[in-house]
């Protein structure tokens, strides 16, 4: 009577689930790719090198202005995001430059960049939406050698406007 060895069936097994699991590895993550983060309108190596940079210019901005979203809810497909700067004395800032990124939370391929125009008291930022439904507002603003960003979430379906 002859006993049989399994163990060289088991390690070939092993050896072939964990190429199957390479290979499927390899399928996800081509079929998924990375999307990069544009919360700052800047390469995530350099958001993370300037970080204590961007983030003291906030607070000094915040200790001194007051950044005032007018905009609730934004049209399809024309939209628009407008805004007010105050100082702390409630005199509005008309001098500021703000750039405006009308991006999807799930993609940057709908990315549209736009420059705020100052006109009647407030910054309006226009840009042509492509699809309904919710976006990231991501606000650039240069003021007095500060550069800030103020981020917020809104929709085109319904009042929405959260700060993010």
């Amino acid at each position: 009577m002859t006993s049989k060895n399994y163990w060289p069936h088991f390690i070939i097994g092993l050896v072939l689930f964990a190429i199957a699991m390479g290979v499927w590895t390899v399928k996800t993550a081509i079929d998924n790719p990375v999307e990069l983060d544009n919360s700052y309108m800047m390469k995530y190596q350099d958001v993370d090198k300037d970080i204590y940079d961007i983030l003291k210019m906030q607070k000094e901005f915040n200790k001194n202005y007051k950044f005032i979203p007018l905009t609730k809810k934004l049209g399809f497909p024309d939209a628009a995001f407008a805004f007010k700067i105050v100082d702390k004395n409630g005199n509005v800032l008309k001098d500021a430059q703000a750039i405006v990124l009308f991006t999807r939370p799930e993609t940057t391929k709908y990315d549209i960049k736009t420059k705020a125009v100052f006109q009647d008291g407030e910054y309006i930022a226009k840009a042509k939406l492509p699809l309904k439904g919710r976006w990231n507002i991501i606000v650039k603003l240069n003021v007095d050698k500060l550069t800030v960003f103020e981020k917020y979430k809104m929709s085109t379906l319904r009042d929405m406007l959260v700060k993010a």
